[in-house]
């Protein structure tokens, strides 16, 4: 019965750790937009995150702006598969229940390219429900 037990959970185990795992990736460039055209004031704002290949997989990432003044946005959201290398996500979506009051009118007024401090991406394979650690992590500077 015992052996029987091990077998089971060592099966799966391997059933478990091999068929629910994500693809790695590579984030390879990142900046802030603020031209483009046919653009709302809702939608003026947006990060360009490529890959060194297209998500295949949805993904969870987050992401901290800091601009030079030192004010700071962070927030988190998926990452939908999608056949370009490239993804842009709206800026005002990283608005949430602990970013300052005024938060939209400072992204407005100071996350624009060339005001970026420091821009941290983080890419999880699912929601982090802990310390898990990012399976991709890229710091730019000076954007």
């Amino acid at each position: 019965m015992k052996k029987l037990f091990t077998l089971f959970s060592l099966m799966s185990l391997i059933f478990l750790t091999t068929g629910c795992e994500k693809p790695p990736v590579t984030i390879v460039s990142a900046q802030v937009i603020d031209n483009k055209k046919d653009r709302s004031g809702n939608f003026n704002r947006l990060l360009e995150i490529c890959f060194k290949e297209p998500l295949s997989r949805e993904y969870y990432h987050e992401v901290t702006i800091l601009t030079h003044q030192g004010y700071k946005v962070q927030g988190s959201n998926t990452l939908p598969p999608l056949d370009s290398k490239c993804q842009l996500r709206n800026i005002y979506s990283y608005i949430n229940a602990s970013s300052p009051v005024g938060a939209r009118d400072m992204i407005q007024t100071h996350v624009v390219p060339g005001n970026i401090n420091q821009l941290l991406i983080k890419v999880f394979a699912n929601k982090p429900e802990g310390k898990e650690l990012p399976m991709a992590e890229a710091l730019f500077k000076d954007l």
